[in-house]
């Protein structure tokens, strides 16, 4: 699929976040002009090779918080490309309070197939510190709208907001499920360059997560959700220079998701070691895709699990004809 991407970065939102400087980690203040949406769909469409769905994305800002003039204006400017069948359908983001049964008859006129919405978390007390301005039961009240329309729905959380847990963040984890959107992103807090949350942290009110336990809590969400069935589409926010000048503290790694997967990968590949009988060896074989995942950078789980006792007893062989995130074990 081709993704055309739209920016409105910090558009139409109400609300100054605790966590957030949109304007930091984009480079886009919130006074920009309306993007010029035919002319970004014209640009994106001549690059197109043999992608065979085309999908118009307003990515950043709460879209359905705009004017309602604004919102048409942006919907219709990607109609005729639709009519004409150059582009198959679009999706933003917004906050779960700026949805109710009109907006979302709206959007389904204008084509919108996809929404994500900023959740954050599930927890009252936890929005309410992140100066959030809506409850969690507007985000479930939101999915439930937008589902009734017809429209898939995200949802984005943030695990080490302000008196969130571990135990809190796993709860609503759970509420997630319970709702069943099409998928999840989940980004744990950054503190940022001139937001209220780096205040709180230089004067110690406010303590990130380490780098360690966000890849383990967000492993274990992973986990939950995709056993219930919801994809998780990404772990950690896109990398750029940009938001490496500006994050103040945090759980930052450019490769953010991939060290979730390691950490999974590990921990299957361990759980299969530890039922071997006493002579026995492990041939794992793997998706070629995954070799650096299963491996860890720096070859941190092959050392990993050498220094657990199981030196010798393994042999990881990649495979170009196996899927993606499969394994197959051979016990010899």
């Amino acid at each position: 699929m081709l993704v055309i991407p739209i920016f409105i970065p910090h558009r139409g939102c109400p609300h100054d976040c605790l966590f957030c400087n949109q304007q930091k980690i984009s480079g886009y203040d919130r006074e920009d002009a309306r993007p010029p949406v035919a002319q970004t769909i014209d640009v994106w469409l001549d690059r197109k090779k043999d992608r065979h769905q085309v999908q118009v994305a307003f990515f950043g800002g709460s879209f359905t918080c705009l004017p309602h003039s604004e919102q048409v204006a942006m919907l219709s400017a990607v109609q005729p490309y639709i009519a004409a069948g150059k582009v198959d359908t679009l999706r933003l983001s917004t906050r779960p309070d700026c949805l109710d049964p009109g907006v979302c008859a709206l959007l389904k006129e204008y084509n919108v197939g996809v929404v994500e919405l900023g959740a954050q978390s599930l927890s009252d007390a936890v929005l309410q510190n992140s100066l959030r301005g809506h409850t969690a039961e507007e985000t479930r009240h939101a999915v439930r709208l937008l589902k009734a329309a017809g429209i898939q729905v995200g949802l984005q959380l943030m695990p080490g907001l302000p008196g969130e847990t571990s135990a809190s963040f796993l709860r609503g984890i759970d509420e997630v499920i319970a709702l069943q959107p099409s998928f999840v992103r989940l980004y744990p807090v950054l503190v940022v360059k001139e937001s209220g949350l780096e205040k709180l942290y230089h004067a110690g009110r406010y303590r990130p997560l380490s780098l360690k336990k966000a890849i383990a809590l967000t492993a274990r969400c992973y986990q939950k959700l995709t056993e219930a069935g919801i994809r998780v589409v990404r772990m950690g926010l896109q990398p750029s220079a940009l938001l490496e000048q500006n994050v103040v503290a945090g759980p930052y790694h450019p490769a953010f998701g991939e060290l979730v997967q390691s950490r999974l990968w590990l921990k299957k590949i361990r759980a299969g070691l530890a039922a071997l009988g006493p002579e026995q060896k492990l041939l794992i074989h793997i998706s070629e895709k995954d070799m650096s995942a299963v491996t860890g950078m720096k070859k941190q789980n092959t050392k990993r699990l050498e220094a657990l006792g199981f030196s010798g007893r393994f042999i990881i062989l990649p495979n170009k004809t196996m899927a993606r995130g499969s394994i197959q074990y051979v016990v010899c």
